[in-house]
């Protein structure tokens, strides 16, 4: 296929966009940046120079694609996370990006699947109950881009009556694994004995090992997968207490100081109510209607790999 992907070159994208080549796909990619202009050609894509909020332009580089990744964050820095400012240009990359995308393959007409990866923190707190997309309303207001976004790849695919087109968001658990920099962070931290995780220790959070996440990725565009929204996490939540104790067995500490809730709070401010609720997810959806199966099924699993990595 002729594949167009923003945000190539970011955490999902740097991983994605190596695999989509080897599999035999045409891949564009936007790119901002003589510097990621370089790294897209190193992994066999090709550089894009096209603003995402210039819809006549998309149009243009659009034409003959016949899928959409839209993979475009704007993260801010841990310093800043706490400011709900900070995060103005990740919501206009998201909810924008999503709709100039949608309106730009809908004229075009060659695109017939859109995905975007988008994120588990939007439901609830709902303790030890079990939760997905299919039975859980989302609960946000933080976050309500990535919900606008969602329903903007659902109006692509809702434009077509025959169904041929198809609009899959995939809600992704807080991704971990060698490629993603705050997995270092966070042990870096265990190794000197500190535990910072916002919320109650009974609290369940939602995680993926990165490839796995870009496996579901993967399957969503190869496999007949309906258009919907579906979670990707792990088979086997755990609470924040569990993660403390496996955080410190992976680093060879009996045990971690663990920072109090007050000062996570004042650590994380706006966004202190989207990353500590109790979310017990499941991944049921996704796997009923494609063969994904994660190769790191729970935490206990994926942080002792990412000790062994760090230890060789």
């Amino acid at each position: 296929m002729n594949i167009f992907v923003t945000g190539a070159t970011g955490v999902l994208g740097k991983t994605l966009v190596p695999k989509l080549v080897a599999a035999g796909h045409t891949v564009s990619a936007m790119s901002r940046t003589p510097e990621n202009d370089d790294r897209l050609r190193r992994a066999g894509a090709h550089p894009v120079r096209v603003d995402l909020f210039d819809v006549e332009a998309l149009k243009q580089v659009l034409a003959g694609h016949e899928a959409i990744y839209h993979l475009a964050t704007k993260i801010p820095p841990a310093t800043q996370m706490g400011r709900r400012s900070a995060w103005l240009e990740n919501d206009r990359l998201r909810r924008d990006g999503a709709r100039n995308l949608v309106e730009a393959a809908l004229a075009v007409g060659t695109v017939q699947t859109i995905i975007y990866p988008s994120f588990n923190f939007l439901y609830p707190s709902s303790g030890n109950t079990w939760l997905d997309a299919q039975a859980t309303p989302v609960k946000t207001a933080t976050l309500s881009s990535t919900v606008e976004a969602e329903e903007a790849v659902a109006r692509f695919a809702e434009s077509d009556p025959t169904k041929q087109r198809r609009g899959i968001s995939l809600r992704l658990g807080s991704f971990y694994g060698p490629e993603a920099p705050s997995s270092w962070e966070m042990l870096d931290y265990a190794r000197k004995g500190i535990g910072a995780l916002p919320g109650a220790r009974a609290g369940y959070l939602p995680q993926i090992w990165l490839q796995d996440a870009i496996s579901a990725l993967l399957l969503a565009l190869t496999e007949p997968v309906p258009s919907g929204v579906y979670d990707i996490v792990d088979d086997e939540p755990v609470t924040r207490a569990q993660m403390f104790t496996l955080l410190a067995h992976a680093v060879g500490r009996k045990r971690l100081l663990v920072l109090p809730d007050l000062l996570m709070r004042l650590m994380t401010g706006a966004k202190y109510a989207d990353i500590s609720r109790s979310l017990r997810i499941s991944n049921r959806l996704f796997k009923a209607v494609s063969s994904w199966q994660p190769t790191v099924p729970n935490a206990r699993i994926g942080w002792d790999l990412m000790a062994q990595m760090q230890n060789k």
